[in-house]
């Protein structure tokens, strides 16, 4: 009887050994993610970055010419939803309505503004 225990019970460990061990005994390595996602999460916010720095420029300017706080609600949202090279467009070009101020020049940049936002 005495036998017959030991046999059971070290076919059980050796059973074990085999099945459960050696997933526990091994070290699992950290993954690390790959350089393609690293990079496309830098570029993302490199991107964010962008945006927040032009549509800081942006802002004021529009905040001068439109009075009304609906639309420059929404003006905030469309900017937002812009690719960035339409943002950048933009911002240079609010920089020539902040450059001119009131002159007729300030006026059509201005109309190019307002029209880029909204058909974009």
């Amino acid at each position: 009887m005495r036998h017959l225990t030991r046999s059971i019970t070290l076919a059980f460990i050796i059973i074990g050994l085999f099945t459960v061990g050696p997933a526990l005994a091994v070290p699992q390595p950290h993954r690390q993610p790959d350089a393609a996602q690293t990079a496309g999460e830098a570029l993302k916010i490199r991107q964010n970055r962008i945006v927040e720095n032009e549509t800081a420029k942006i802002m004021p300017v529009l905040d001068d010419r439109i009075k009304d706080p609906e639309i420059l609600t929404k003006t905030r949202e469309k900017l937002l939803t812009l690719p960035v090279k339409d943002i950048r467009l933009v911002s240079s070009l609010c920089d020539r309505v902040a450059a001119s101020e009131k002159t007729p020049r300030a006026d059509i940049v201005f109309s190019l503004v307002t029209a880029l936002i909204v058909l974009s």
